[in-house]
């Protein structure tokens, strides 16, 4: 038996998909170098998600459910104290927004009471305080390192975690543009796309004075996998009604449709990595308080330019669809953002999380 390592995450329509898929693939690494991984979660909600997430990967993974609430972590123990006497894990892996203070010392105190060998990590995007760990993990562009007290820091772009289907692309940027990839990840709570596509394709301009496109650019668009049944059928609707919409559920070959792609309209998130990793010119979003900043980093940098919040600027789709237009026979303007976007971000990051673990028990 390999190094025991647990994995906390939890994905639902409220905090979406984004969680698990990227310790999935910090899970696949561990798994490659021997590890024995299980995911612990706190519902049948997340469990349903990392299954289907799994049967997309093709992949499997040992999950134990803890019966909690997925917003409350509190309500993980005692629950968590009688797993960790029983089964004394090596490591365990924490990705979740709602950690507080108040259950890291409970965590700590557990595991010197019944696991005392094992280690703690923690994926940290929102840098609330200094978390009381043994490794902290913050791929953001942009942090404060003199934050962080954890022996292990693994901080910057290059820890992205990233499957391997993204590691070596060679992408090609046309002198014309016309294909673009949409998403907002595994849910889309503001129906942006469905918007998006009815003002490109149906009403041919989303405001006054707004440029459209001279010419018909075709969409792939990834439907989440969080998607409302309802949504889903809006979107077939309309990619029935126009040829140029094409829909993808289930995606397997994710990097193959970013790479045809000319340019990319997506949510902050794992997808605006992948998209620079390859090197996709992107205008990015954000609609969660978690996506803000982190993607005026990507904006900052020149790697992917930021349209604003859809919760707050109601003019975020026609700053889309205007870089759009501007981007479409502008190949330099292209390049220099595709050259930037694949500067910053790792290709390797999941096996640098994953072996930096392995060091650590």
């Amino acid at each position: 038996m390999g190094k025991k390592v647990w994995i906390k995450a939890n994905g639902n329509g409220i905090i979406a998909t984004g969680h698990i898929r990227r310790c999935m693939t910090i899970a696949k690494e561990l798994s490659d170098l021997g590890a024995d991984v299980e995911f612990i979660l706190s519902d049948e909600s997340s469990a349903d998600l990392l299954k289907t997430l799994s049967e997309e990967d093709g992949v499997f993974y040992n999950a134990t459910i803890l019966h909690s609430v997925f917003s409350d972590p509190l309500t993980d123990f005692p629950v968590m104290d009688e797993m960790l006497r029983d089964e004394k894990p090596d490591f365990f892996l924490i990705d979740s927004y709602f950690m507080t203070e108040e259950y890291f010392n409970l965590l700590n105190e557990s595991i010197k009471e019944n696991s005392p060998s094992t280690k703690t990590g923690y994926i940290d995007d929102l840098c609330k305080f200094d978390y009381p760990v043994d490794m902290v993990v913050n791929y953001d562009l942009i942090f404060d390192e003199n934050m962080y007290s954890a022996p292990v820091k693994l901080l910057g772009g290059e820890y992205a975690p990233l499957r391997k289907q993204f590691s070596d692309i060679d992408y090609n940027v046309k002198d014309i543009a016309g294909r673009a990839f949409l998403s907002t990840g595994g849910t889309d709570p503001y129906r942006v796309i469905g918007t998006m596509l009815k003002s490109v394709y149906e009403e041919r301009e989303v405001g006054s004075n707004v440029p459209c496109f001279k010419s018909e650019i075709s969409c792939d668009v990834i439907v989440g996998a969080l998607f409302e049944d309802d949504y889903k059928e809006e979107l077939k609707e309309l990619a029935g009604k126009h040829s140029e919409i094409t829909l993808h559920e289930c995606v397997t070959d994710m990097s193959e449709i970013m790479e045809k792609a000319d340019f990319a309209v997506t949510a902050g998130g794992t997808t605006l990595y992948e998209l620079c990793a390859i090197g996709v010119p992107t205008v990015v979003f954000s609609m969660a308080d978690n996506q803000m900043e982190f993607v005026k980093g990507f904006d900052k940098v020149g790697a992917a330019k930021y349209a604003g919040d859809v919760r707050e600027d109601d003019k975020v789709l026609r700053k889309i669809v205007t870089w759009g237009v501007a981007s479409v026979d502008n190949k330099a303007f292209r390049q220099k953002m595709s050259d930037s976007a694949r500067s910053i971000v790792g290709r390797d990051g999941a096996k640098k999380i994953a072996e930096a673990i392995l060091e650590l028990t």
